[in-house]
């Protein structure tokens, strides 16, 4: 079944929340992710639950993104954790402690199961683990794109001696494990609670941030959805040729352990230049098998100055057209 999906944030009225989820109901969108970041838990409890009921009423599936979660998720959101738990935080290659949550933190694993508890409280009908990875330096002030992490004390401990000071393939296979282990913490505790979970790895299979062994992540018992995120501008990429590979690689391996795939394509930071890319994105990812396509995000986040462009409307009515289209296909055959 072909499905349509969309990122929204930045409103926490609800009937405004309410109108837009009209808006993207009536485009012909069927899923919507809502992102529920750590300002939200704290200040928004019952006013996210508000938003998912009317993002319900609209017929939208739900989806649930820890937006910029202790900084070991994608989002521009800022963490109030990491400023309480400085002890707690992931440590850089040269000793310097940053303000990210270590992924092998009991503590901050805790605090990202209260974080799940909550959301589906609100009734969402999925959990959306988007990008989970070891820091990005420029993230959190470190312009050095040679320094990685974690040294801490934790991973030492986990490791089993000393964590050397350069990325041996025995630290690279530990850093990759140490993001499995913890989505399979956290699906296992989704699923426990009889909630869905969909992990979006970014598109990388080596590299700081890269994950080599999809087929690891795919059999997590629980897991429903194996996504990603081609970005292609983001990762200075021709857009047709990386979206076809990732849309390939997400289908076979889901494929593989009797889940869902899901892509995702950007419509933020596009402008009338990047429309073919964008439809050829889109194109390819179908022409591979992927029928359940989102994009980020609404309005192609024309609201929020660093992810705008002045094309940004026209971008929006392009993005929901393509993906819009597939679903309505699949209805009028039906």
């Amino acid at each position: 079944m072909s499905r349509a999906g969309c990122s929204y944030f930045g409103v926490r009225i609800p009937r405004h929340a309410h109108r837009d989820m009209a808006d993207l109901a009536a485009r012909g969108y069927t899923g919507v992710l809502h992102t529920f970041s750590e300002n939200d838990f704290a200040y928004y409890r019952g006013t996210m639950a508000e938003i998912v009921a009317a993002s319900h009423a609209e017929g939208l599936a739900v989806q649930a993104s820890p937006w910029g979660l202790g900084r070991t998720f994608g989002g521009e959101a800022e963490s109030r954790w990491v400023a309480i738990h400085r002890e707690e935080c992931q440590v850089l290659d040269d000793g310097r402690r940053v303000a990210a949550a270590c992924l092998n933190s009991d503590s901050y694993r805790g605090f990202c199961r209260a974080w799940a508890d909550w959301v589906l409280e609100c009734g969402v009908d999925a959990v959306f683990w988007d990008e989970p990875a070891w820091v990005v330096g420029a993230d959190v002030g470190i312009e050095d794109e040679a320094r990685w992490t974690c040294r801490c004390d934790r991973c030492a401990e986990r490791f089993g001696g000393p964590i050397p000071a350069r990325l041996t393939p025995e630290l690279q296979r530990f850093r990759e494990q140490s993001v499995i282990d913890f989505l399979r913490e956290l699906v296992a505790h989704v699923a426990a609670r009889g909630g869905s979970s969909t992990v979006c790895l970014l598109p990388a299979t080596d590299g700081p941030q890269g994950v080599t062994d999809w087929d690891a992540v795919a059999a997590l018992p629980g897991l429903a959805t194996l996504a990603t995120d081609p970005y292609w501008k983001h990762w200075n990429e021709d857009a047709e040729p990386f979206v076809r590979r990732f849309a390939s690689l997400v289908r076979d391996t889901a494929h593989r352990h009797g889940v869902e795939a899901q892509l995702w394509v950007p419509s933020f930071g596009l402008d009338r230049d990047d429309i073919p890319d964008l439809e050829a994105a889109v194109a390819a990812a179908r022409e591979e098998g992927v029928d359940d396509l989102w994009t980020w995000g609404y309005e192609a986040c024309r609201h929020m100055t660093s992810l705008a462009t002045p094309d940004s409307p026209l971008v929006w009515q392009t993005v929901s057209a393509a993906l819009c289209a597939g679903v309505s296909d699949v209805v009028a055959r039906n």
